[in-house]
């Protein structure tokens, strides 16, 4: 009896674990089956996105650089000699005109050089007086000496002597015509070193009637100089250079002539027109930027050197182009392009951006007319059935293309 009760209780327990085991093959065939049913459904569900329509525009695209405010012209003005500095006749900031005196040094020394060098002068003139006088006296005794020769009253040594004494003296005066022509030239030099201890405002180009201005003055009156040392920074307004600095993306697009806009914030409601005048042919190794110089007119010296400045290059210009909303513009796997809506799907087009401005560009692969997602790209693959409209929660704005 026992043995009968031991096996039923064996059978009980193998139809419990046998039965769980079928529950649990049922629930997971039942899962399955489930999933199985609504990845379809999810795989259809709609998607609420916005739109805008592609349209055609005239566009154009600029840039806004920051650079520095140069003056096209400046020098440094000083003397070529050195000096006790007797007089300086200007301020900071004094408009000059060429011509006008800007400091002048104690001039006594170089008075008495011109005066040494101007005496030296007059005794070599003397003594060319003194040997063309010895020189028509040689000259006289070899004529008589050679006509006594012919009458056989000289002798031939005596004609020789008489004609060596002729040359000589010409010689003389030969050395003492050369020895004026040093004294000339030691009296202009003289003259050179005194009239620079005058220091005037002086450039070779440009109106002689436009100024410059003091933009430094560096020594006082009392100072000893010695020569070449700056006196003043002497610089010209009226023609500006902005210069700034790009990178190799933006150098190709720029060149010389393209026109362009100056401005500072000190003059925040005025832009200054200018143009692309140069542009450096080598890029710098530690930034990879090259140096690019824009030319600004400033006739009323508003500008001044050294101002921090805003430069808005125009890069191009398309007329009526076919135009779609940056925010359509998305990559996927690298490539570029936008959600084109149509019979309620969305459908990835690959397309090519040109020109950019105020909020759209100029693409390529599009139509006019089109409509394409401009929010909620990142939901979206290629067939994915769309509603045009707001979505029911915000949605994150994917990465654009450059600006």
């Amino acid at each position: 009896m026992k043995k009968s009760y031991a096996l039923a209780v064996k059978k009980l327990v193998l139809f419990v674990i046998v039965a769980s085991a079928a529950s649990g093959f049922a629930y997971y065939m039942l899962s399955s089956s489930d999933e199985g049913n609504q990845r379809p459904q999810r795989r259809a569900s709609i998607v609420g996105v916005e739109v805008a329509q592609v349209e055609r525009r005239n566009l154009v695209e600029k840039r806004v650089f920051i650079g520095t405010l140069k003056a096209e012209k400046q020098f440094d003005a000083a003397f070529k000699v050195g000096g006790r500095l007797q007089k300086i006749a200007v301020n900071l900031g004094d408009c000059l005109k060429k011509g006008d005196l800007i400091a002048r040094l104690d001039s006594e020394e170089f008075e008495q050089q011109l005066a040494q060098a101007q005496a030296e002068l007059e005794v070599a003139r003397a003594s060319l007086t003194e040997a063309r006088s010895n020189l028509k006296a040689a000259e006289r005794n070899y004529e008589r000496a050679e006509k006594l020769r012919e009458q056989r009253v000289s002798s031939a040594a005596e004609l020789e002597a008489s004609e060596t004494e002729m040359l000589s003296q010409r010689a003389g005066v030969n050395l003492v015509q050369a020895q004026i022509k040093q004294r000339e030239a030691a009296l202009r030099a003289a003259e050179v070193r005194l009239s620079y201890t005058t220091l005037n405002a002086d450039w070779q180009s440009g109106d002689t009637d436009a100024c410059r201005f003091v933009a430094g003055k560096y020594v006082d009156e009392g100072d000893t100089i010695s020569a070449n040392t700056s006196v003043v920074t002497l610089v010209d307004l009226s023609q500006l250079k902005a210069v700034i600095n790009v990178a190799e993306r933006d150098y190709a697009l720029l060149s010389i002539g393209q026109p362009a806009e100056i401005s500072v914030d000190s003059i925040a409601d005025r832009a200054f027109p200018g143009t692309v005048v140069r542009l450096a042919p080598v890029f710098d190794d530690s930034s990879r930027q090259a140096r690019v110089e824009i030319s600004v007119a400033n006739p009323d010296a508003i500008l001044k050197s050294g101002m921090f400045a805003r430069v808005q290059v125009e890069l191009g210009r398309a007329e009526q182009a076919v135009a779609a909303p940056l925010d359509a513009l998305i990559q996927r796997l690298g490539t570029d392009g936008a959600f084109v809506v149509e019979d309620g799907t969305a459908r990835f087009v690959e397309i090519r951006a040109g020109i950019q401005a105020e909020g759209w560009t100029q693409v390529s692969g599009l139509e006019e007319g089109q409509l394409v997602v401009t929010l909620g790209h990142h939901l979206l693959s290629d067939g994915t059935p769309v509603s045009i409209g707001d979505a029911e929660e915000e949605l994150p704005r994917q990465p654009k293309l450059r600006q």
